[in-house]
């Protein structure tokens, strides 16, 4: 009786040893240092000094899913999945209409009418709502990202081809590119998610974000590579992860507005590339947010489409 009691003693103390040792080893497992190992809450951080803008309004949209808009003259256009709205910068609503195909892209032409990507063709409605022109379809594997003009040209990111098509204002193709006619390789456009963007310049220079280098390029109207800027890193003068910048615009005076996904924020960069200033920072936006669509207005004010709140948030530069 005794012997076994000493058996049990020595089984139930074993048993307690291991369940020390294992503790502890996963313990220093879970707390040991990862000297690689990185906190995206620390890049979230940003120094208030270099927050040169503020916001001044919001304005909340009628609907919900609201995925891109552009401005234009005092006016908003307002793509949802299967909606095209159109207000006025106090909310005050124009018209909206129900679109039979998905909504991938919205632009303002200079003359006012409205061109929509619906994913591999363009419609195009005016300030009524009516329907003035359809195009036929590009590509059947095209995904329309963004659309930009340039005097009677116009340009269209194809996510899905990972292209730029160069059209008349009257649906004529005139070309496409794919980024790879460069000097120094033939990489050309890496899209790898539905986040390619493009913007025409004060110069009339097309500008194209090549998120899967995150660089911005730009291009001639026959798609040859001039310059780039942008690199992938962590600090806040570069762009993180993939497929970025996913949104930007530019300023009258050649400065990029532009918006990253995964930590959401709004940077001003130089025409030039250099990190000028911080519009919103990660914490002006919910966590798992969206990138943002940008647009600008005459006066150098940036609107940004807040997705997941549903609301145009207008910001304007600090004056000291």
């Amino acid at each position: 009786m005794k012997k076994y009691l000493v058996y049990t003693i020595l089984i139930v103390l074993g048993a307690l040893i291991v369940s020390i040792i294992l503790g502890d080893i996963i313990k220093n497992d879970i707390n040991k240092k990862n000297p690689y190992a990185y906190n995206l809450e620390d890049f979230k951080k940003i120094d208030p000094s270099l927050i040169k803008y503020r916001e001044v309004k919001r304005i909340n949209v009628s609907f919900s899913g609201p995925k891109a808009f552009d401005y234009h003259e005092g006016l908003f256009c307002i793509a949802y999945e299967n909606h095209l709205q159109v207000i006025d910068t106090t909310g005050q609503e124009y018209f909206n209409k129900s679109i039979d195909d998905p909504i991938t892209s919205i632009s303002f032409a200079p003359n006012g009418n409205i061109f929509l990507g619906c994913k591999n063709h363009i419609k195009i409605y005016n300030l009524n709502g009516d329907l003035v022109d359809k195009w036929d379809i590009i590509d059947s594997s095209a995904y329309i990202t963004s659309i930009a003009f340039k005097e009677d040209v116009m340009f269209i990111a194809d996510a899905g081809g990972s292209q730029i098509h160069r059209f008349s204002l009257t649906g004529e193709k005139l070309n496409s590119f794919d980024g790879t006619v460069r000097i120094d390789s033939d990489i050309g456009f890496i899209v790898p998610s539905p986040y390619f963007d493009i913007a025409v310049d004060p110069h009339n220079q097309l500008w194209v974000a090549n998120t899967g280098l995150q660089s911005i390029e730009n291009y001639t109207d026959d798609g040859v590579f001039r310059s780039n800027w942008g690199e992938p890193s962590f600090t806040l003068e570069g762009f993180i992860g993939c497929c970025n910048p996913a949104q930007f615009s530019i300023l009258s005076n050649g400065s990029f507005v532009t918006c990253e996904k995964g930590i959401v924020r709004i940077k001003i960069y130089g025409p030039s590339g250099e990190l000028e200033s911080v519009v919103a920072s990660p914490s002006d936006f919910n966590p798992d947010s969206e990138p943002a669509d940008l647009a600008v207005d005459e006066k150098d004010c940036i609107y940004a489409l807040d997705i997941s709140r549903k609301m145009i948030r207008k910001f304007e530069r600090k004056k000291s």
